[in-house]
């Protein structure tokens, strides 16, 4: 086995994101995991309070979403729906990709823009089970009338939207492929309303790293173009 050559490959893939989240960690200490702790601690309280007696109708009043509801209901619910239990994620699944999407999100991004991309990608798949379902048959965006009454929740849109956004924005491309493909072979294998939703999430986290990449060329260029405007000709 060619442990040099695994420890370059290691080194080149997730070398920056490891030295990112290491500074911070330095730099705050237990602090700078802030988002992932109470992240994690509302997955685990929802899943506690929807397992007791008479909990699951609070939980569902709370935080538990469905295309078939009105617009205000569902997006009054929406910001805990992320953290209420999926229908087939398992409590301690949930978790464990709580803490290690929103960990390292909050490590490499910080707390503030983690939790922006994390409910932007959600909200993408939340909108675009509304749009699929009201579609007709044949439409690019159509989704089977019957996901309007689907339970609308758990955090994996938020996760895989992470993966993508983070893994790309810190040169560890092989693993943004990863994920990317992963969430699509899945959905194809098991076309349910959550394996739309992640694509939609992989779509929203996309375009957020076009967007991200474009402004930062005009910040690079900006100040080039004025040095360059000052110049004797």
């Amino acid at each position: 086995m060619d442990i040099p050559g695994i420890r370059r490959a290691a080194e080149n893939e997730w070398g920056p994101l490891y030295r990112r989240a290491q500074a911070r960690l330095r730099a705050r200490g237990a602090a700078a995991l802030t988002l992932t702790a109470v992240a994690g601690g509302l997955v685990l309280l929802f899943a506690t309070v929807d397992e007791s007696p008479g909990g699951a109708a609070l939980v569902s009043r709370m935080g538990v979403v469905r295309a078939a509801e009105p617009w205000d209901v569902a997006l009054l619910r929406f910001p805990l729906s992320i953290f209420v239990p999926a229908i087939h994620l398992p409590c301690w699944t949930a978790l464990f990709l709580v803490v290690l999407a929103f960990g390292t999100a909050e490590l490499a991004l910080g707390p503030w823009r983690s939790l922006a991309v994390g409910y932007t990608c959600s909200l993408a798949g939340t909108c675009y089970a509304r749009i699929g379902v009201s579609r007709p048959p044949g439409h690019l965006l159509h989704l089977p009338a019957e996901f309007a009454q689907v339970r609308d929740t758990g955090p994996s849109a938020a996760v895989v939207g992470l993966g993508l956004l983070v893994a790309w924005r810190f040169g560890a491309r092989w693993t943004a492929l990863g994920v990317a493909l992963l969430t699509t072979a899945l959905t194809v294998a098991d076309p349910e309303l959550a394996g739309y939703e992640h694509l939609a999430a992989l779509a929203t986290a996309a375009a957020l790293l076009l967007a991200d990449g474009l402004a930062r060329r005009l910040t690079t260029r900006g100040p080039q173009g004025s040095e360059a405007a000052l110049r004797p000709r």
